[in-house]
């Protein structure tokens, strides 16, 4: 299909749920070059970012920022990816596909809006990725447990990607290490670390041991509801912020990479 444009239009005050999703759907399934589209993740990711270009700014994690985790995912191999918000596919079919190239066996996208979901099943499948890439539709805490409870063996996943809502990185985080989704080895990455940010995850994974630890104790036993996770304070990260541009082309600092997680220490 050609070089895609290099940047969307600008995100707006409203930037999402406002219809573009199922304009995005129908311009890719009517799309003119539909032969050279079906089968090609390039081909469906050039299309979605000519959308972006030409019709209406898209939420994804664009060509610029994604390329820095499709080459993390070429050079780690990991065999298992998470992703944590998966608006309509973008980034599931871009890394979904390095994956599957890097010699991995499963890429799960968590979504809660139903409507993103099957718009994301739908482009997965015209990327020819659905026996690959997994769209789990459902509120993301929920979805975690679940897979939480139905792995076999260990229950580390060796990447997860965050691109959910920015004020609930750190809580996930915390609920992910509770379950053992993330562990010794696995890596954390969070995109918008710098636009909108969260400080606090920030802080935390970049926080000793010893000041999790106290940090926790006073909530240890109070917590009933299930809606507050106080995560596993041993688990230590390496923390990396990565320089990178939004869709529309504007410069940030983002994403951050946490990238070990490989050094689970015992309070001494």
């Amino acid at each position: 299909m050609g070089a895609a444009p290099a940047f969307y239009k600008p995100q707006g005050e409203v930037f999402h749920n406002d219809g573009r999703e199922d304009a995005l759907l129908k311009f890719i399934t009517t799309h003119p070059r539909q032969a050279e589209i079906k089968g090609s993740p390039e081909a469906v990711l050039a299309a979605i970012d000519d959308f972006g270009h030409t019709q209406d700014f898209l939420m994804t994690v664009g060509g610029y920022k994604g390329k820095i985790v499709s080459e993390l995912i070429a050079k780690e191999k990991p065999q298992s990816v998470l992703e944590i918000g998966g608006y309509v596919g973008y980034s599931a079919i871009m890394f979904g596909d390095a994956l599957r190239k890097a010699g991995g066996r499963k890429y799960v996208s968590l979504e809660m809006n139903a409507k993103f979901a099957a718009i994301a099943r739908a482009l997965v499948d015209i990327a020819a990725l659905s026996g690959f890439v997994e769209i789990v539709e459902g509120p993301c805490r929920e979805s975690l447990r679940k897979i939480a409870g139905n792995s076999n063996g260990s229950k580390a996943w060796d990447m997860i990607f965050l691109d959910h809502s920015k004020i609930s990185y750190l809580n996930d985080l915390k609920l992910c290490e509770e379950l053992g989704i993330v562990g010794p080895g696995s890596i954390v990455v969070a995109d918008d670390m710098y636009v909108p940010g969260n400080p606090q995850y920030s802080e935390y994974v970049r926080a000793p041991v010893q000041s999790k630890v106290e940090a926790r104790k006073p909530f240890v036993g109070c917590v009933s509801d299930g809606g507050l996770s106080l995560g596993n304070p041993y688990l230590v990260y390496e923390s990396t912020i990565f320089e990178g541009l939004q869709p529309s082309g504007l410069p940030v600092r983002d994403p951050q990479l946490t990238p070990s997680c490989s050094d689970l220490k015992q309070l001494m």
